[in-house]
Order: structure tokens, then C-alpha cells, then sequence
């Protein structure tokens, strides 16, 4: 476990499990501290609790059967959500990380073998994490590889910005025109929808108001990519990305999930801007690629600017 501090009273934690952010500490318009994150108190609970917090890999989000075709070979990997695979199977939310300080924050490691959960490649990862004392939270991930491979990195922190027990209330802005069509599986049809005239268009910032969101949304670049806001507390936070999409959860599927404190999480407790690649990618030649080739360095960054209001 490592702690971040700065001189304003913003305070993030860090665990070795899943490489998870265990809590996010922010004043709210008042200066009372907050907890902004859904966890747990036990590092040991993370594992059996699927992603809450975790650095998820090698693939986050959904491969389509569970398996991926390249250089002419079939990989067929691990199933753990019906017929597809979820967050890489037995992914990185559910391993251990290295842990260490460093002069900027902190940095966040794995080694990832081939052949594990069927992916081919010795894959190593790191996340360098830093807290400014501009009250911005950076990720800058960092990949490389032996084998060609596919690649897809998030963080899958749950926020709610009032600390209450849902998050329908609190407003939303996404800089994106369209979003991923996706099946009942959640695995996308290959079609964009324009978000015009629907109740996927975040681009003036509105209350969540639905808990139906589990979609991929196509971002626009240039600025702030999404913007978050709670009336009631004050805070909030805005989300730069070179990733070119947001997968936006609402934590439908959080209920009965007991966490920090006692508190045991309802559905729409929480929710999820996880920066990434288009979900299935591997299987849709015309998505942006994740082909990470042997050689090669995969490196992105996600920023999270926290502010009150």
C-alpha cells in the first residue's frame, strides 16, 4: 500500500491487488474531506470483487468468443463471461502488481507471461502514477512486448463524486458524436451511432439520470474529453485521454456489494470513465488497432483534474 498527498488535502492510495485505487480523498465546496471512490477496506477482498479500482489487461473490456485471429493464427483465450472474455480473463485486476515510490508518485508494474489466459507475448506493463499540486491524477501506461500481441489498458475506478448512495444525480459531459451499437452480449455490431436526438448525448453536461450506461463512446480530441459534477458536494473532476474512446459504466451490476465502512453498494453506486480502445477491436479490422508489435513500446496517458464548484 502506497499513499499520494499534496498540499491541498487531495490524498490517493494504492494497492499492490490489482494495482487498485483503493480511495481518492478530496475536499468538497465546504473543505470536508471525502472519500470519492467505491472499494474495500481489505486489500485482500479486491481479487474476489471483479474490477472495482483495478488497472485492468490485457484486453479490458470484451473480445467476442473468446478468441481473436493474428499473422494468420487463431488465439483462442480465456472465456469468463459466457461465450466472450471480459477484462482479459484472469486479467490484471485479479494479479498482484510491484508497488514502488518514485520521485515523481508512484509506478505500478507486471509482467504478464506468454500464453497466459491464451494471449500470445511476454507482455510488461507499468503505470507511472502521479498527483499534482495542480489536483490532477495522471496514468501514464507504458507497454512492451516480445511476440505480437493485442493490447488494451484502463484503470476501472467507480466514482461518485457526493460519497451517497448513487450517482443519477450527478452530471455528465462527453465530447463524443457517437457511441458503439453493442448486442445483448455487450460485444459492438461494428456500427457508430450518431448520439443526436438520444439519451446518449452528453454533450452539455446534464444529470446521469439512467443507469443503462455500459457503452463504448467515440471521443472527440482537442480539450477535455468529459466532465463530472456533483451538485451536491461541489466536486468535480475533467478527463483528458490520447485513448480514442471512454467506456461509460453506471454500475448496474454493483448490488449487494458490501464495501468501505460497512456500506454496501446499490446498483448505480458509482461510475466508470474507462479510457481505452474500442471493445473487440481485434475482431473489427476498421477499429482503431491494438496490434502491439514485438519491438515496439505502447504508451498512453489519462488524465483526471479534480476541481469544486
Amino acid at each position: 500500500m502506497l499513499t499520494l498527498k499534496n498540499g491541498n488535502g487531495y490524498q490517493i492510495t494504492l494497492l499492490e491487488t490489482g494495482g487498485a485505487i483503493q480511495s481518492i480523498l478530496m475536499p468538497d465546496r465546504n473543505g470536508v474531506p471525502g472519500d470519492i471512490v467505491l472499494g474495500f477496506d481489505d486489500p485482500a477482498d479486491y481479487p474476489g470483487r471483479g474490477s472495482i479500482g483495478a488497472f485492468v489487461g490485457r484486453y479490458a473490456n470484451r473480445i467476442a468468443g473468446g478468441a481473436f485471429s493474428l499473422n494468420g493464427r487463431t488465439y483462442e483465450i480465456t472465456k469468463n463471461e459466457g461465450k466472450n472474455t471480459l477484462h482479459g480473463g484472469h486479467g490484471y485486476h485479479l494479479r498482484p502488481w510491484k508497488l514502488e515510490k518514485t520521485e515523481a508518485g508512484a509506478r505500478l508494474s507486471i509482467f504478464d507471461p506468454a500464453g497466459s489466459e491464451g494471449f500470445p507475448g511476454n507482455v510488461t506493463v507499468s503505470v507511472d502514477v502521479t498527483l499534482t499540486e495542480d489536483n490532477e491524477l495522471i496514468f501514464d501506461y507504458t507497454a512492451t512486448t516480445d511476440a505480437d500481441t493485442v493490447i488494451n489498458l484502463t484503470n476501472h475506478s467507480y466514482f461518485n463524486l457526493s460519497g451517497g448512495d448513487q450517482v443519477l444525480d450527478q452530471e455528465l459531459y462527453l465530447n463524443a458524436d457517437s457511441y458503439l451499437e453493442v448486442d445483448q452480449g455487450l460485444i459492438p455490431t461494428g456500427k457508430r451511432v450518431d448520439v443526436s436526438g438520444t439519451d446518449f448525448d452528453f454533450r452539455t453536461r446534464r444529470p446521469i439520470a439512467s443507469g443503462k450506461y455500459d457503452h463504448c463512446f467515440i471521443l472527440n480530441h482537442g480539450g477535455i474529453q468529459a466532465e463530472a459534477w456533483d451538485p451536491l458536494s461541489g466536486r468535480g473532476l475533467r478527463m483528458e485521454t490520447d485513448q480514442p474512446a471512454v467506456q461509460f459504466y453506471c454500475g448496474g451490476g454493483l448490488g449487494g456489494t458490501r464495501g468501505k465502512n460497512g456500506r454496501v453498494y446499490q446498483p448505480f453506486a458509482g461510475f466508470c470513465l474507462e479510457t481505452q480502445h474500442f471493445p473487440d477491436a481485434p475482431n473489427h479490422p476498421d477499429f482503431p488497432s491494438t496490434l502491439l508489435c514485438s519491438g515496439e513500446t505502447f504508451r498512453t496517458r489519462t488524465k483526471y483534474a479534480f476541481f469544486v464548484a
